[in-house]
């Protein structure tokens, strides 16, 4: 719901629609249920098409204006980009601090 705070009627209901889709993959309402797999149509506007480089893409789509931005923490409240395996999330962060310069600091925790 925050998503459509301070936009016109035209985005929350686009934003709406984007959700019930979401909505409808996450409860199995998608596709042809009957042997477990399902072949799901996605939506050409957030469709990644580069072959070569889709997390590049991705990163692009979702962070234009990272290096702009990266003082600005509402840029990054803003956006996420969610994946399905740990493999991919760590692939994903690392082609992002690539684009940082400086060197890369690992905070560590104990309990």
């Amino acid at each position: 719901m925050r998503l459509t705070i301070g936009r016109d009627q035209s985005a929350i209901e686009k934003i709406r629609d984007f959700l019930e889709w979401l909505l409808d993959i996450g409860e199995g309402k998608l596709g042809d249920l009957s042997d477990g797999e399902t072949v799901i149509n996605i939506p050409d506007d957030i469709l990644i098409n580069d072959p070569h480089d889709p997390i590049g893409s991705l990163i692009h789509f979702v962070y234009r204006s990272i290096l702009e931005k990266r003082n600005n923490t509402n840029y990054f409240q803003e956006r996420a980009i969610l994946a399905p395996k740990n493999e991919v999330v760590q692939e994903i962060n690392d082609s992002l601090l690539s684009k940082f310069l400086g060197d890369e600091v690992e905070y560590l925790s104990s309990e």
